[in-house]
């Protein structure tokens, strides 16, 4: 069975289409440095593993699309095969990658605490993953070739999912509720970047833009909360 995604042309590399690819890393830069500016921070080991480990999580998403590719469930054909691969192929599949690095590397560390300290970690393990994601969406790896606003607006939206997916880890590990709260917060990115997805194969804009006003609120009131939430130590990352 042939599909024509994988055959897309190469594109003329310019300064808008370099663009998109650097801002993750560049992002995930700047949050180092504000960390280590706001916050007495011994070693940035586990904040650099953050990133590096958030790069390898792109392989869930992979092996996912590989397993839909196999079974014909790639082509969309239908609204029902386009939501399916949206929110279990490229949702359920890109976030647990993250989920699986954020739980059972960073979580089980002594120095992580509170649900920021999820937060934080998972904004870095997004931020890696999307730096991966994004030349491989652009490439058209995946089912389909969508918009430029998908490409560039994909890291900041990483972002936003890794913030509430963190925050419910995190909120797990200090109020000793790990598995409900775990469950939520991979429910609730993978739903999210299903959505997100799907919002563009079908192109709905209007919704899109309610949608992306609901998410960023979302994701600001979690991390306005997740602030308020004291350490039991005076200790970060």
């Amino acid at each position: 069975m042939h599909h024509c995604k994988r055959k897309k042309q190469p594109k003329r590399m310019t300064i808008a289409t370099i663009l998109p690819y650097l801002q993750a890393p560049v992002l995930a830069i700047l949050l180092i440095l504000y960390l280590n500016k706001k916050f007495q921070i011994n070693s940035n080991k586990h904040l650099y593993q953050a990133f590096g480990l958030g790069l390898i999580t792109v392989v869930s998403l992979f092996l996912f699309d590989l397993i839909a590719e196999s079974l014909g469930y790639d082509q969309l054909k239908n609204l029902k095969r386009s939501g399916f691969y949206s929110f279990v192929i490229v949702g359920f599949g890109s976030q647990l990658g993250i989920f699986i690095v954020l739980r059972y590397y960073f979580l089980p560390l002594k120095s992580f605490n509170t649900p920021l300290d999820g937060v934080l970690y998972t904004m870095l393990i997004s931020l890696g993953f999307s730096t991966l994601a994004v030349p491989l969406f652009d490439m058209g790896l995946f089912a389909k070739q969508l918009s430029p606003v998908f490409i560039y607006s994909l890291p900041m939206a990483c972002l936003f999912f890794g913030i509430i997916m963190g925050f419910f880890i995190g909120m797990g590990k200090y109020r000793k509720n790990r598995l409900i709260d775990s469950l939520t917060g991979l429910g609730a990115a993978s739903f999210f970047m299903g959505f997100y997805y799907f919002g563009f194969l079908t192109s709905e804009k209007t919704i899109m833009v309610l949608y992306g006003i609901g998410v960023f609120l979302i994701a600001l009131l979690l991390m306005i909360k997740s602030t308020n939430i004291k350490p039991e130590k005076n200790s970060r990352l």
